[in-house]
């Protein structure tokens, strides 16, 4: 109901502005018809009321308009023809001043509407150009027109900022001098090009600084088609580069830190291996060098791991499916003995490289022993790896004698086994033996998120 109130409201006050403007245009037409038939003897009786048309019109609209067309011919017929001031029936020649007076007003009233028409839009179309006028000439960027020749036609203060010249100092001068000379007629050249472009590029300004700038151009045409030059915006982006520099300095330092690290790592691994090799030779018996062999070549593969996680990392993660083909095929090669392995990954899993590291590790040793364990003149290794549920399901299954009767993971006395069942377990994780016809299965279970 509010809505339908003031709706009801808005009507009513346009209805009563035109009837207010209407009748003031007609008072004042009678009262000059009423001075004019003092002072000369005339007969525009009807005709005296166009000009309160064509004000009402442009005062209050095409309404009002209409109002002091209707009010207009009835005054003139009240009080302007005999007898004055009664209505009585007009006569034929009455009629016929009343049609043409009817004629001329919807004629005027059409013509104040395609003049009030043309007005609004041109204010429209002055209001626009003053807007775009305004965001060109305040804006913060550089904008820059240039003719078809190259010269300099229009000068923004975001380009008097950016590039130190005033408007009198640039208009009329070649663009290749807002270039450096190296790289000023491959500038200008894109520059004037007659399609959008986008590029880069290093400017040099006023005072000799240069500007590191990015500059997006487009075509002017004329109504008709015809291409007169080229509009172009220029940002500084200065501030921009210099911080890709750094960036890009800062990942060198860090790779090359990296690289120190990582050799300063593999140095020391080679040092407990030969330390562990040396104690391996000097134990008297085999039962005793048995330990310190498995020690031995468990330090081989964390050095390995290591080497190919230094390889694989990016952005520290790596994709773990890709890694495991990778050094397990370097295991199987020195095996020493025919195997055929299996390595399936469903789908990409990236991890953190100390996450994958120890992942890695409890696959490898798992894969060892089934390499070690499995039997048979050419073992089937499988290796499984895959996203489930949230968290990382590596699968390692073998076709080999199986385990034996009894066993039990957690009461396992193999060393791998107890390794790798550690390295999960601070991960979060799980190790599980999976029920299997023929050979073992394991199955490690780590959330990604760990």
């Amino acid at each position: 109901m509010r809505m339908q109130d003031r709706v009801l409201g808005r009507a009513f006050v346009a209805v009563a502005w035109a009837v207010f403007v209407g009748a003031a245009a007609v008072a004042m037409a009678a009262g000059l018809r009423v001075l004019l038939g003092l002072v000369l003897p005339t007969d525009l009786s009807f005709t005296a009321m166009l000009p309160a048309v064509v004000v009402a019109a442009l005062a209050g609209g095409l309404g009002a308009g209409l109002v002091a067309a209707v009010l207009g011919g009835i005054v003139a017929q009240w009080a302007f023809v005999a007898p004055y001031f009664q209505l009585t029936v007009p006569t034929f020649k009455d009629v016929g001043n009343l049609v043409a007076y009817a004629i001329l007003s919807v004629l005027v009233l059409w013509a104040t509407g395609l003049y009030e028409r043309a007005r609004r839009r041109a204010e429209a179309n002055a209001a626009a150009a003053a807007r775009l006028v305004s965001v060109v000439t305040n804006s913060v960027d550089a904008i820059v027109g240039f003719d078809r020749n190259g010269m300099v036609e229009d000068w923004n203060t975001g380009a008097e900022r950016l590039f130190g010249y005033a408007a009198d100092e640039i208009v009329g001068r070649p663009a290749s001098i807002l270039f450096e000379d190296d790289e000023g007629r491959s500038g200008t050249r894109k520059l004037l090009a007659r399609e959008p472009a986008r590029f880069t590029t290093r400017g040099i300004a006023k005072d000799a600084r240069r500007v590191e700038i990015a500059v997006t151009t487009g075509p002017v045409h004329l109504a008709d088609g015809t291409w007169i030059g080229v509009a172009a915006i220029a940002r500084d982006i200065g501030p921009e580069v210099a911080a890709d520099r750094a960036l890009r300095e800062a990942n060198r330092r860090n790779l090359a830190l990296l690289s120190e690290g990582h050799q300063r790592m593999r140095d020391m691994l080679q040092m407990v291996c030969g330390l562990v090799q040396a104690c391996g030779r000097a134990a008297e018996s085999d039962p005793a060098r048995g330990p310190i062999v498995a020690l031995e070549q468990r330090i081989a593969t964390v050095m390995r791991i290591h080497d190919q996680l230094h390889r694989a990392a990016e952005h520290g993660t790596v994709e773990i499916g890709a890694t495991l083909r990778q050094l397990i095929g370097d295991m199987v090669g020195l095996a020493g003995r025919p195997v055929d392995m299996e390595i399936v990954g469903t789908s990409e899993v990236r991890l953190a490289s100390d996450v994958a590291l120890a992942v890695i590790f409890a696959v490898t040793e798992l894969v060892t022993n089934a390499l070690t364990h499995a039997g048979g003149q050419r073992p089937t290794v499988r290796v499984r790896c895959s996203r489930e549920e949230g968290g990382l399901v590596v699968v390692v299954a073998d076709d080999g004698q199986g385990l034996p009767a009894g066993f039990e993971l957690g009461r396992a006395r193999g060393l791998g086994l107890r390794l790798a069942e550690s390295v999960v377990g601070r991960l979060g994780g799980t190790l599980r033996q999976l029920p299997q016809d023929a050979g073992a299965a394991f199955e490690i279970r780590v959330p990604v998120g760990a």
